[in-house]
């Protein structure tokens, strides 16, 4: 074999190792993470279901006066969900009161920093916008959760109140590739 086939021999296989993941049936938040800017470093936060079968992943970047949180998750029920960002960058406990208190930047409140959403078919790719919030700093996500709700209650330690956690995240630095 020349060293000219052997290096042509060599493209074509990554060729086709590159083409075969392509059609290996990528999920949406596999979509949504290729078309997630690149440019500028966020956080990701993977959620894992809390009493039921819902997971994905929440990322935030850094956008003008807030951040822009793109939401990727399946197995939501049918109906509306809100997201809440909460103190404590913990999910293990199996109703989510670790991750603590839901959070809002001073001047805040967790109830109106995030807009409540809909769900149609199980499925979801949202994004939207929160003014005065930031990736890092004092007014920060890092180090923080984020969860989902079913309805709009947004607060699991309220006595008396329902607690409908879907999925919780811890958010974590972006690996920025290229």
């Amino acid at each position: 074999m020349t060293p000219a086939h052997s290096f042509w021999s060599c493209i074509g296989a990554v060729a086709i190792a590159v083409a075969s993941l392509g059609g290996c049936g990528g999920s949406k938040a596999e979509v949504e993470d290729a078309l997630a800017p690149r440019s500028a470093p966020g956080l990701v936060a993977t959620l894992k279901g809390v009493a039921s079968a819902v997971s994905g992943k929440v990322r935030v970047y850094d956008r003008g006066d807030g951040i822009t949180v793109l939401v990727s998750a399946i197995n939501l029920p049918y109906g509306s969900f809100r997201v809440a960002f909460h103190e404590n960058g913990n999910c293990s406990s199996p109703n989510g009161f670790s991750a603590g208190p839901a959070w809002a930047p001073p001047g805040r409140t967790p109830e109106n920093l995030t807009p409540p959403l809909i769900n149609g078919d199980g499925n979801t790719q949202r994004s939207f916008h929160v003014s005065g919030v930031r990736t890092t700093g004092e007014n920060g996500l890092a180090g923080r959760s984020v969860m989902l709700y079913g309805g709009l209650s947004i607060d699991p330690i309220v006595p008396g109140v329902r607690n409908d956690v879907m999925a919780c995240g811890v958010f974590e630095p972006t690996m920025v590739l290229f």
